[in-house]
């Protein structure tokens, strides 16, 4: 099990020999605060496309709606950790305001709910019941990864979870449920006004169906390639960065989200400047030594899947 202070350590060693390179972190810690914007946008405008396009073309298109809107609501939800982080703007108020308008309803979240949580992952984790996003993988790892795969999905937690948000999670204020199903209200009225009522009614389907099957798939796998199948021992140990590129990144992990061990070693940059802060870290030798980095999901010795079944084997 993981203790605060080793958490801690490896932030602190890793900060100390970035200052031995001369400070050369401090400007991926920089925020354009464009950015976000223009990708909300982007976000918005492809689940709309993709919502005109089943209710416009017809049923044929669903398959690939749901991959795009999935992916579009793993993207946005990636927006919403970086305003946990305030990594939209500094100025803590425009941040929540931002988040609290654009995003954080629409993927049915409550941000201080998710920042509290997410504060906890981030000191406590790996700690049985202290790190709220701990996925612990049973007493003996199945040899294949698919089962370990299947059995997380197959999960009904994890998918109630993954579907309803924060609407369905225990010890969430009724204010913010209430916020969340004013906001849809509030959005879908407009959208009926604006669009009319085939289009509203496609939107809301498509967004359900897929939160409740492809970004279920998406999310699950996402989650996994954190921190599944690691022994406990530091950040450095028990947190995968994923250096891939390809289409498979693009709809698994978008936003540079598989940058998980860089992101957990210096919060503060934001999701844009992450590939660069991982090029900097590979030259630390505590990250060198320690840090954890596979180079594809499924296929080659690097694949994360083949680690989760060498950690399977005696």
């Amino acid at each position: 099990m993981l203790t605060h202070s080793e958490v801690l350590d490896d932030q602190s060693e890793l900060r100390a020999q970035l200052q031995r390179t001369g400070g050369a972190h401090r400007e991926l810690l920089r925020l354009n605060s464009a950015r976000p914007l223009g990708d909300i946008a982007f976000d918005w405008v492809s689940v709309l496309a993709a919502t005109a396009a089943v209710a416009w073309i017809g049923p044929a298109t669903l398959p690939i709606a749901l991959i795009v809107v999935a992916n579009r609501q793993r993207a946005l939800g990636n927006i919403l950790h970086d305003a946990g982080h305030r990594n939209l703007c500094r100025t803590r108020q425009v941040n929540d305001s931002l988040a609290g308008l654009l995003v954080a309803p629409l993927v049915f979240a409550s941000l201080e709910r998710y920042r509290a949580d997410h504060f906890r992952h981030h000191l406590q984790l790996g700690t049985a019941g202290g790190d709220p996003d701990l996925m612990a993988p049973p007493d003996v790892l199945p040899r294949h990864w698919l089962r370990s795969y299947l059995r997380q999905v197959c999960s009904l937690q994890a998918w109630w979870g993954n579907f309803c948000g924060h609407l369905g999670a225990a010890g969430v204020p009724m204010s913010g449920r209430a916020y969340i199903v004013a906001w849809w209200l509030a959005a879908l009225a407009l959208m009926l006004e604006i669009a009319g009522a085939q289009f509203t009614s496609t939107f809301v389907g498509l967004w359900l169906l897929a939160r409740a099957t492809v970004f279920h798939l998406i999310t699950t796998l996402r989650e996994m390639c954190d921190h599944f199948g690691l022994r406990p021992g530091g950040i450095l140990s028990f947190t995968r960065d994923m250096a891939v590129g390809g289409p498979w990144r693009r709809l698994i992990h978008p936003r540079n989200n598989g940058y998980h061990l860089t992101h957990h070693l210096l919060p503060a940059v934001p999701y844009y400047r992450l590939p660069q802060a991982h090029a900097l870290f590979r030259r630390l030798p505590a990250y060198r030594a320690h840090g954890t980095v596979c180079n594809a999901y499924f296929t080659g010795p690097t694949a994360v899947v083949r680690a989760w079944e060498r950690e399977a084997r005696p």
